[in-house]
């Protein structure tokens, strides 16, 4: 616990405590006193306060000084020792304003942890439990440091609830794994991957680039990002549970690996920083997007990429490429603006350009000294539908696309590219095309939910609404 404690104050630039061996004797005493009389109270003996326990037991308050204490109880877990029950102490106080505020008081310089074990009721019965107490000080007068505690190492000695060595290929992966029951897991501090197994887990990766290995394929599983939380669900039933992430960089499956950090920054943008992105795709590729294309470009798009960057960016993809080689150069050079102008404006708006506004576009792009790209035609002629300026019945238009794609990809968390193709060929225009778009996709999502023979989904959660509700 006095490691967990100090990982959490040194990552955000805090000093480490010193455990002292009169506030650890008087945290002791207070955690015995509450399992032998049931109780579970900042009062003690006697009706004593926190300071008053470590003043008796004496510790020196002398010239400055303060004091706080956190108290946390639960009954013991299945894993064999009482590391598990440490972990989930530490993640409960964590996540508890007040007590997480104790722990990281910045002016605090020594702890006095009293960890003890025995018999205690609760509402729902009686278990064997664990009890702790966290004594914090700081003091201008004597303290009695345990050098012996404080010589171990960070990394060294933060306990698990259980390490294993598993063969991944042709390598051997060392996990820290979880029980079958529901588990706090917490990284070591440095690049660890951890599995939190069967049942709901909380996995911690802490420090470092850490990894949450799964054991089923890919496609069992649903990714959900939202601001607050990471969860990756197993669709499975009695498999891997529901697990909440924190400080995980990488995910790994059976057959493949995933790069989290390239996805998570989609919680940042807005709807219509989501909009503008399915925008491209509109344009660029005629489809929905994929979830995991789109979630990729959110999070360029919030680590600062800019738009026309993006916009760039796509029109050198092969697959711009192949939408638009009729009118392209083995190069990506433009050598038809007319064919080229017209089928972006189908793709984009479903019409061809009115005459005047083709001449314009064609002979902007054919320029010997063009500053309109293909690349920034093609967002002229989105921010053009957008305009006030513009036709009502283009913008409609448009975001009935968009709408489409956006509930595809983002809501529904869908990624299969035949799939993106075909909902968006079922849209012409009218109302009727959109509906059956939106059933297609429920569809294609009841399938895609299979637990065995569905498809990895990545659903974002509490950052854009439903289009469609």
């Amino acid at each position: 616990m006095l490691d967990l404690v100090n990982e959490e104050r040194t990552s955000r630039g805090l000093n480490a405590l010193v455990l002292d061996q009169v506030l650890n004797a008087s945290a002791d005493v207070h955690s015995a006193w509450m399992l032998d009389n049931n109780v579970f109270s900042h009062t003690g003996i006697g009706g004593s306060t926190p300071t008053q326990r470590m003043e008796a037991e004496g510790f020196d308050l002398s010239g400055s000084w303060r004091t706080a204490e956190n108290i946390a109880a639960q009954s013991v877990r299945g894993a064999e020792g009482f590391f598990d029950d440490v972990y989930d102490l530490h993640i409960a106080l964590m996540n508890s304003p007040g007590h997480r505020e104790n722990i990281l008081l910045p002016d605090l310089e020594v702890v006095g942890i009293g960890i003890q074990t025995g018999s205690y009721t609760y509402d729902s019965g009686t278990y064997f439990s664990v009890m702790a107490t966290q004594n914090f000080a700081r003091t201008e007068g004597r303290v009695s440091p345990d050098i012996a505690a404080q010589a171990t190492t960070l990394e060294s000695t933060s306990p698990s609830p259980n390490t294993t060595s598993i063969l991944v290929g042709d390598a051997t992966v060392e996990y820290l794994l979880g029980t079958p029951e529901n588990d706090s897991i917490v990284g070591l501090g440095g690049n660890d991957t951890l599995m939190g197994g069967a049942g709901d887990d909380l996995i911690d990766g802490g420090l470092g680039i850490d990894t949450a290995a799964f054991s089923g394929n890919q496609g069992f599983y649903t990714l959900q990002l939202s601001p607050g939380e990471t969860i990756v669900f197993d669709r499975r039933p009695s498999e891997d549970g529901t697990d909440t992430l924190l400080n995980i960089e990488n995910l790994s499956f059976e057959n493949s690996q995933l790069e989290l950090s390239k996805y998570v920054g989609a919680v940042e943008l807005s709807t219509e920083e989501f909009a503008a992105l399915t925008e491209l795709y509109i344009a660029y590729f005629d489809r929905a997007p994929a979830a995991k294309g789109l979630f990729y470009w959110a999070t360029e798009l919030s680590n600062g990429m800019s738009r026309v960057e993006i916009a760039k960016s796509f029109f050198v993809q092969p697959e711009t490429q192949k939408t638009y080689e009729a009118f392209l150069d083995a190069n990506g050079e433009l050598t038809d603006a007319e064919g080229f102008v017209t089928t972006v404006y189908n793709n984009v708006l479903g019409r061809d350009p009115n005459e005047s506004g083709k001449s314009f576009w064609i002979n902007e792009l054919e320029k010997p000294d063009a500053h309109i790209t293909p690349a920034i035609f093609i967002l002229a002629v989105l921010n053009g539908a957008k305009a006030t300026t513009g036709s009502n019945a283009d913008a409609e238009y448009l975001e009935a696309k968009t709408d489409i794609g956006v509930y595809f990809s983002a809501i529904k968390g869908m990624s299969n590219y035949n799939d993106t193709i075909s909902v968006m060929s079922l849209f012409d225009g009218s109302s009727a095309s959109v509906t059956n778009a939106v059933n297609e996709i429920d569809l294609l999502h009841t399938d895609a939910l299979d637990p065995n023979s569905g498809e990895f989904l990545i659903e974002l959660v509490g950052v854009i609404d439903d289009p469609f509700i």
